[in-house]
Parts: C-alpha cells; sequence; structure tokens
C-alpha cells in the first residue's frame, strides 16, 4: 500500500504494486483521507513582535546572558548591602587600620580602617551611576544634534559637523580640569565634564542613519501629510534606530566607568571621604605594596564589570540586528 499527499489532503492507494506490474491507476485507486482544517492554518513559528524576537535571541546568547546576570548582581549589591552592614563608609577607625579580609570584614580595610566592603559598594553605587547616567545624557542630546544635522542637511549639517569637529580635538581631561576650577568636587560636575565632549560619537551615528533614511518611502509619506521636521526625527526615524542606540550605549557605558575611574585616580573626580573605584583605587596606591588588596578589590570590580558590559553589548548587538531576526 502506498500513500500520496497533495496540496489541503492526502490520498491513499488501496491497490498493493508490485515489482514487475505496470503502474496503471484508476480514480478508484485512490481514496480521499480527509485533512484537518486547523493543521493546514497552523502557523509553524510564533508570531512575536521586534522586542519579543530580541529577548528569546537574548536568552539563547551564553556569554550575554552571564554579562547580564553579573552586572544585575553588582547593581543588587550596590543598592542592599552597604544598607545590612553594620559599619558605615566613612567613619574612620584608627584601631582597624589595614586589617586583611576576614569573616567580621570580608573585604578587611583600609589605612583609615574603613570596612573595604562597605566603601566597595558605595563607590559601586558611585561609578554605575555615572556611567549610566552620562551615556543616556549623551545619548539624549547625541539624538537631537544628530538627528537635526541629518535631517536638514546643507547648511545646518555642514555648521554643527564643523562645530562637532573643533569640540571633538578637546580632551576631556582638559575640560574636568577647567570645570574643577569654577565648580567645587562632587559628582555633578564629573558629570558636566564627561558630556561635554562625550555627546560627540552619539551624534555622529545618529546622523549617519538619518542620512540614510530620509528619504524613504515612510519618511516621505509622513513628510506628505504634513508633519514637522522634529516630530518625523522623533516619531519616525529614532524609533527605527532603538535597537543600534541600545547597542551603542551598552558600548559606552564601559568607557564611562573607565573614565570615572581614571579622572577620580587623578584626583580630579570624586573625592573622599565620598568613594568610587576609581577613587579606591587610587587611595589604595599608597599602600599597594604593603597591602595588595586594597588595590586588587577595586580593580577586580571596575574589570568584571566593563568585561560584563562589553559581553552585553555583543549580545544586543545579535540579538538587535534586524537581518538575525527569526534565527534561533
Amino acid at each position: 500500500m502506498a500513500e500520496m499527499t497533495g496540496t489541503g489532503a492526502s490520498w491513499q492507494i488501496n491497490d498493493v504494486i508490485s515489482a514487475d506490474t505496470p503502474l496503471q491507476f484508476s480514480k478508484e485507486s485512490y481514496k480521499k483521507l480527509e485533512k484537518d482544517k486547523d493543521d493546514l492554518n497552523r502557523v509553524v513559528r510564533p508570531s512575536l513582535t521586534y522586542w519579543q524576537d530580541a529577548w528569546v535571541k537574548l536568552r539563547k546568547n551564553p556569554v550575554a546572558v552571564a554579562g547580564l546576570v553579573i552586572l544585575i548582581i553588582y547593581i543588587l549589591l550596590a543598592i542592599f548591602a552597604p544598607m545590612f552592614s553594620a559599619y558605615d563608609y566613612k567613619t574612620q577607625n584608627a584601631d582597624l587600620m589595614n586589617v586583611a579580609p576576614n569573616a567580621e570584614h570580608i573585604f578587611g580595610t583600609d589605612q583609615a580602617g574603613r570596612d573595604l566592603w562597605v566603601r566597595s559598594w558605595m563607590g559601586a553605587r558611585v561609578s554605575l551611576f555615572i556611567g549610566f547616567v552620562v551615556v543616556l545624557i549623551n545619548t539624549i542630546i547625541g539624538c537631537c544634534v544628530g538627528g537635526v544635522a541629518g535631517y536638514f542637511g546643507g547648511k545646518v549639517d555642514m555648521t554643527i559637523m564643523r562645530i562637532i569637529d573643533v569640540l571633538y580635538g578637546i580632551p576631556t581631561i582638559i575640560i574636568a580640569i577647567l570645570i574643577r576650577l569654577v565648580w567645587n568636587e562632587g559628582i555633578f560636575p564629573l558629570i558636566l565634564a564627561m558630556v561635554a565632549v562625550g555627546w560627540i560619537g552619539s551624534a555622529r551615528l545618529v546622523r549617519g542613519q538619518v542620512l540614510q533614511m530620509k528619504n524613504m518611502e515612510y519618511v516621505m509619506a509622513a513628510r506628505t501629510l504634513g508633519a514637522s521636521g522634529p516630530r518625523i526625527i522623533m516619531k519616525h526615524m529614532i524609533p527605527n534606530i532603538s535597537g543600534l542606540l541600545i547597542t551603542n550605549m551598552t558600548m559606552a557605558i564601559p568607557q564611562a566607568i573607565f573614565n570615572e575611574a581614571f579622572l577620580s585616580y587623578l584626583g580630579i573626580g570624586v573625592q573622599p571621604p565620598n568613594c568610587s573605584w576609581g577613587v579606591l583605587a587610587q587611595t589604595a596606591t599608597q599602600v599597594y605594596r604593603a597591602y595588595p588588596y586594597q588595590l586588587i578589590i577595586p580593580a577586580f570590580f571596575i574589570c568584571t564589570t566593563m568585561l560584563a558590559l562589553n559581553m552585553l553589548g555583543d549580545g544586543l548587538r545579535d540579538a538587535l540586528d534586524p537581518k538575525m531576526r527569526g534565527k534561533y
């Protein structure tokens, strides 16, 4: 007995065919088998939105998931670890100076007798806060400036790009020093110094994407319906490059954290008794030969945080790529 299938139905051959029998079929040789209509209408691949599809692909990337887990653990410890500790991050104790890590002081104490466990996670609050806030502000400014330059083009684009070229040549450390001469030390001057020229990369990225999209059909349709330039940029263009922007932000956060640590290490960032990972590293360099753990701890957190964000950024780049949509 043999079976043949066709569109929408199956046919079963009732006659037994041998190797020596010539193939002679008649209509009576077939028996129509009913097919379940639900099977025909069933979609093999579930219908997913763009963000749901990206999340599924991200979960299937073990490297990106590992980076995300490390980042979440650090954020949770930065929020809750100092709250449940019996020690304060800035109270000095001469009897506990340079105590090695033990059961009571997990990370030991510094040269002023302050508990390094609490100071490490208070420093994580500052470093992570500065990293995320700086990148968010840079992205917002970059979207506005780059979107205007790319959409309007002409003299507007030329003027904005020449200003960007001038600002691009100014080192961040020079701006940080100048701002410190005007404002006292603190987090706000440090953020302002890092934002002053930090938005240039986002602006160039957005400008390039807008130049590619401004002549597309949906943009021309919105323009024909009377939508203003700012509305087209913010409602139509920016959402279409949101995946690229998120990936760029994830890659920029490690650089912002490193810049904060570098500026604090030079003494023009966060100032003691406030702390960040950069401040902890800068303070530990004075005694690192005798007490190396005081330098190893903040350096480890800086390195692992930057590594986790880079792993997550690589995973987001693949997950948010429209060309990879539907591939598992």
